[in-house]
């Protein structure tokens, strides 16, 4: 997408939130077995993926950038693709902030997106900020804010390549407890050098998602 761009949230709000509701919808429709299937596997309960409005998009489609609200310079009129996948948005106060895909399916790429127009590839769940965990895998992060909404901040990071913002980055100083949580060990280099102010011993390398949750209830 070119940077030269002309923004409309309150269009984009209705045109997302409308993506985001009638995913949820497919989810629970015809033939969703293999979805919701993916979803249970990483510990995600029903109730959960109804209250967070999880959803799913069979088929890959592409979207007039224009109707979404997004207008550029250009004179020929960009695309929006809306992945296949499953779809988990991001609420705040019931303002959508945005929208992540993933695909479901083990044999695509496994790499979680982002819908153009959203505000932040970051999630922060939970309104305890004196303990706080960052982790990548974004269905990890799900399921530990599912399990520990009460005790603990969940702050999903799916693509480190975006830098933590000033306020996320002034949550980890002010917190009494940080984990980085990794799924790999080899992965602590590269996360260690985007978070310089949290301490080593806060990094965490864990194998399952119960052994995440370990961490966060003893640490």
């Amino acid at each position: 997408m070119s940077d030269n761009r002309f923004f409309n949230r309150a269009v984009w709000k209705q045109k997302a939130m409308a993506f985001v509701v009638r995913s949820h919808r497919h989810l629970w429709g015809k033939n969703n077995e293999d979805p919701q299937a993916f979803l249970f596997t990483h510990g995600l309960k029903n109730q959960f993926i109804k209250d967070a409005l999880i959803g799913w998009n069979k088929f890959g489609q592409t979207r007039s950038i224009k109707n979404w609200g997004i207008e550029t310079n250009l004179k020929k009129d960009e695309k929006l693709f809306l992945a296949s996948g499953i779809v988990i948005p991001f609420i705040v106060k019931k303002e959508l902030k945005s929208i992540f895909i993933h695909p479901y399916d083990e044999s695509q790429d496994n790499k979680t997106t982002i819908i153009p127009g959203s505000v932040t590839p970051t999630m922060v769940l939970g309104e305890k900020k004196e303990k706080v965990a960052v982790i990548q895998n974004i269905f990890d992060g799900l399921f530990l804010f599912q399990e520990l909404k009460d005790t603990c901040c969940i702050i999903i990071h799916p693509d480190p390549k975006f830098v933590l913002d000033l306020h996320l980055n002034a949550m980890l100083k002010n917190a009494d407890t940080v984990l980085i949580l990794s799924s790999e060990k080899k992965e602590f280099t590269e996360k260690k050098s985007l978070f310089p102010d949290v301490q080593d011993h806060c990094f965490y390398a864990y194998q399952s998602q119960d052994e995440a949750k370990e961490h966060c209830l003893k640490n």
